[in-house]
């Protein structure tokens, strides 16, 4: 029996050869590089996809990445690329690759992301010009660059988008030259620094235990002596996030067109129905975007609540405040809504404009049909009184006889009373209108 004193002062008694209670930090004497690449690519409905547990150890978080499959990213695809045969524009140490791998994963929202992840016998200090090579895609493998590689293994074209970030993995760190070696590390540059400007956050359960070491920047993040499937979720926390920012951008992006849209539509030379038609689509496509905002953006930045742990999480909330996606998020939400705002008000407007109109179309209607019958009675009068039978009328007189004037006169009189009182009606409607008008002007 081996007794054993707690931080408490507490002692308790175990067995010499009783298992470990928790995983050891990640046993590795080489240095691996995760590249974290957002693309283009959307992945189809009916292409397989398979957990991430099958290729990467998650240990006891296992169970609540598989229970959240349908919010976490899943591989299409892993792989294995000759080692032997890449090359970087700046990093001449070839021989120290040891191993070569190209993942292709798919987030909820079926966009495809790209990772190189390189193994590098070195020291972490030494990775900053590889690092500098594989952020700008300054890779050929057997001739290729990454990009090409990915795009031949999907069947698609185009290239890598801007979004990216780079984790580097490496063993214990000693705790008096860590932060040199992160600061150059994740700034990519062996430059003199001042420390007390920097971007970096190291969070806290992450850097708790002695030897283990995690620094979270912009574009890089730096993990030595953490447990293998601490490292393995960090890995998926950056897939999750670099998409998150790529779709945040192109969100962005599909928001300015539809300002451009808004603006295009012509108010003078354009009919309401085709205005309406446009603000109408327009609507339902600021209601598409924000749904994806929440669904694409918003909610993956929660990770705790999928996988409860305080070092993952830990990571994924610095991440995200790292690479400043919560401000900018709420940035584009903002502009969704007042785009919305300004959309409903515009539909609002053309309403009103389709309510005057439909009402002088019916006053319009009206005095035509007054006016018919304000013909039609006179006339029909005359007709009636000259088919009587009666001494007034003679059937030997013309119908255009003087004696007939009065009765002439009488339908011509009925005839002036009716057209007056029509444009008086008219006239009081317009009045009407344009009193209504200017009382739904805005104030200045």
């Amino acid at each position: 029996m081996k007794e054993t004193a707690t931080l408490s002062g507490i002692r308790f008694k175990r067995q010499a050869n009783s298992k470990r209670l928790f995983d050891p930090p990640a046993q590795r004497d080489c240095v691996r590089l995760s590249n974290v690449y957002a693309t283009p690519w959307q992945l189809a409905e009916d292409a397989d996809q398979t957990l991430p547990g099958e290729y990467l150890r998650l240990g006891r978080l296992a169970e609540y990445f598989n229970g959240s499959a349908a919010q976490l990213p899943k591989v299409i695809q892993r792989i294995d690329l000759d080692h032997d045969r890449i090359a970087f524009r700046r990093w001449d140490r070839l021989r120290l690759v040891t191993g070569a791998r190209l993942w292709l994963l798919v987030v909820p929202s079926r966009q495809i992301v790209a990772v190189l992840s390189l193994d590098v016998t070195c020291e972490l200090a030494h990775t900053i010009d590889l690092l500098e090579d594989c952020y700008y895609l300054d890779v050929k493998v057997e001739g290729q660059s990454v990009t090409t590689l990915a795009a031949e293994a999907l069947g698609m074209g185009g290239v890598f988008l801007p979004e990216r970030h780079q984790i580097a993995f490496g063993p214990i760190m000693s705790a008096t030259k860590y932060d040199d070696i992160v600061q150059r590390v994740i700034y990519r540059a062996d430059l003199p620094y001042r420390k007390e400007f920097s971007a970096i956050t190291y969070p806290m359960e992450l850097n708790r235990n002695p030897g283990a070491v995690a620094a979270v920047g912009p574009y890089v993040s730096v993990l030595c002596g953490q447990q293998d499937y601490v490292e393995n979720s960090v890995f998926l926390s950056a897939i999750q996030g670099v998409a998150s920012a790529a779709r945040l951008r192109e969100i962005r992006a599909t928001v300015y067109s539809a300002v451009s849209t808004f603006r295009a539509t012509d108010r003078t030379h354009q009919g309401t129905q085709m205005r309406r038609k446009t603000l109408e689509s327009l609507s339902g496509q600021l209601g598409n975007m924000e749904l994806d905002l929440s669904y694409s953006v918003e909610a993956t930045a929660d990770l705790g609540l999928l996988v409860p742990s305080l070092r993952v999480a830990g990571y994924h909330d610095a991440l995200y405040e790292a690479m400043g996606l919560g401000a900018k998020a709420e940035t584009v939400a903002r502009m969704l809504r007042r785009l919305e705002r300004a959309t409903a008000a515009e539909l609002t407007a053309i309403e009103s404009q389709e309510r005057r109109a439909d009402e002088d179309r019916r006053l319009r209607w009206a005095i035509a049909i007054g006016f018919v019958s304000t013909l039609a009675v006179p006339v029909g009068l005359i007709l009636a009184f000259l088919g009587i039978n009666a001494r007034e009328v003679d059937n030997s007189w013309s119908m255009f006889d003087v004696r007939y004037l009065p009765v002439y006169a009488l339908a011509v009189l009925i005839v002036l009373s009716g057209v007056l009182v029509s444009a008086a009606l008219y006239a009081q409607q317009r009045r009407a209108m344009r009193r209504n008008g200017k009382s739904e002007e805005p104030a200045e």
